[in-house]
């Protein structure tokens, strides 16, 4: 899950670069619709990377939770930070 989300993230900023050179094309007359569409791409890959680190978020800490459990059924000291 962390390699995907940091693996998004950079395709995300490469996306981001296009659509930034596609948006300096703009200035000096290129395609609007070009930047419009590298920029929707930048900002979808962000978007599922943050859900994604999300959804390993919640992951983890239902593992930290069952793992507290345990150690409390077992006597075993979890120790807090």
């Amino acid at each position: 899950m962390t390699r995907v989300t940091i693996g998004l993230c950079l395709a995300s900023l490469v996306v981001l670069f296009i659509a930034y050179a596609k948006g300096v094309g703009v200035i000096h007359g290129g395609n609007v619709m070009g930047h419009v569409y590298w920029a929707t791409g930048a900002l979808t890959l962000v978007a599922l990377a943050i859900f994604i680190a999300i959804a390993h978020l919640a992951r983890a800490e239902r593992m930290i939770r069952e793992l507290r459990e345990l150690c409390a059924r077992n006597g075993i000291d979890y120790g807090e930070d």
